[in-house]
């Protein structure tokens, strides 16, 4: 070997090893974002669809909210606890309900501060666990829970997500793609810069689409004969949505998958049914009783789900492959099985369903393939909800 290819040999392994020191160097200066009650602490992503456009930051305590210190500086405040509807999927910020909530209660002279422990793809599981941490940190005064019609219920018993399922297979298949096998041994070598590189490219207006086109991806080829001709049956913009990652993927899935999704639930005799309103009760309990560690309120709350309450939201979903039914609009089981769970929790309730209903717009309270509360939505959502949550601060707490 030469001398001169004896010195590149040796130059090129100096600087490998000093790569190598520098991304540890920088893996100690840059810390990964800590995680706070729901989601890592101060951090900024975009979302973006052919649908909406909205920016989400996460506080120093791990969720989307602004700041809030753990000591009240208000008379009253008020924790909201819900999914993605809660959260606000879809707007930003400020115009999910509970703030639209806060800023009503506020114009009514109210001394009150809300938090949004809204936390999407969550279910009453998750609130009580929320719960369990939020109260004793954030001492509310009242606690609001957002149980969405239908679907909360449904998840009482709803198995792991495939999407996940198939996540996990992929990982572990032998036909791994090259991209893969390079990005991992660049995670072995370099783990500090390529979670820098992931970090910003998730944070990019792309990346919402790119993660769920790769899931349709997996979703498709994961699909029974019987699931693909579902599929196929589907309108050309639903598909074209959905192949491109321009829908959530977990709506064809359970459309394709599971067509009476939302018909299970309205069986309120049914012993599926009946279990699922007492898994709900049960974590309801579990709401209440970390509430009352500190004497305060909890009341629950019907979150309108478009398919129950709007003629074109019934028709999108069945667009998206769920079976329907006219009387999804015109009776009330999916409340009743809210009322019977939060009864047996010994909590109040409140409805919204006919004012939905009735409301002249109330087509255009939900995005259409989306399905969730836009803007308008979450407007009339607060609106509803402010004599409700004003006469209930009224009242003592105790």
């Amino acid at each position: 070997m030469s001398k001169r290819l004896l010195l590149f040999c040796s130059s090129l392994l100096v600087v490998f090893v000093a790569s190598i020191a520098l991304d540890r160097l920088t893996g100690w200066l840059v810390s990964s974002p800590e995680q706070g009650l729901i989601f890592p602490r101060n951090v900024t992503r975009h979302f973006q669809t052919p649908e909406f456009s909205f920016t989400t930051t996460t506080n120093s305590l791990g969720f989307r909210d602004r700041d809030f210190s753990q000591n009240k500086k208000v008379k009253t405040r008020i924790v909201a606890l819900g999914d993605s509807f809660t959260y606000g999927w879809g707007v930003e910020a400020n115009e999910s309900w509970p703030k639209v909530l806060e800023q009503r209660l506020r114009a009514s002279g109210l001394d009150v501060e809300i938090a949004n422990l809204g936390k999407p793809g969550g279910s009453p599981r998750d609130y009580a666990d929320i719960a369990d941490q939020s109260i004793p940190m954030l001492h509310p005064d009242v606690v609001i829970v957002g149980v969405l019609q239908g679907d909360d219920l449904a998840q009482m018993d709803a198995p792991p997500p495939l999407i996940s399922t198939l996540a996990q297979r992929h990982e572990t298949s032998n036909a791994i793609s090259r991209h893969d096998r390079l990005h991992r041994i660049a995670g072995w070598l370099y783990p500090n810069f390529l979670r820098i590189i992931d970090d910003q490219a998730a944070a990019s207006a792309t990346a919402l689409t790119n993660e769920w086109r790769q899931q349709a991806q997996l979703l498709t080829t994961a699909f029974t004969t019987e699931e693909k001709a579902r599929l196929d049956k589907l309108d050309t913009q639903v598909k074209d949505v959905f192949r491109l990652g321009e829908l959530n993927p977990s709506l064809i899935y359970l459309g394709v998958h599971s067509p009476d999704y939302f018909l299970q639930t309205m069986d309120l005799n049914s012993a599926k049914t009946q279990e699922q309103i007492s898994k709900m009760s049960e974590q309801l309990v579990r709401i209440r009783n970390a509430a009352s560690q500190i004497n305060a309120k909890v009341i629950v709350v019907s979150v309108p789900y478009g398919i129950y309450v709007s003629p074109a939201s019934l028709a999108s979903r069945h667009r998206l492959g769920f079976a329907v039914a006219p009387e999804m609009l015109t009776t009330n089981p999916e409340d009743d099985a809210i009322r019977n769970a939060s009864q047996r929790a010994g909590v109040d309730f409140y409805e919204f369903t006919d004012q939905f209903r009735k409301a002249p717009t109330q087509q255009q309270f939900f995005y259409e393939l989306d399905g969730h509360f836009n803007r308008a939505g979450h407007a009339f959502f607060a609106e509803a909800l402010t004599p409700v949550v004003s006469r209930n601060l009224a009242r003592p707490i105790n």
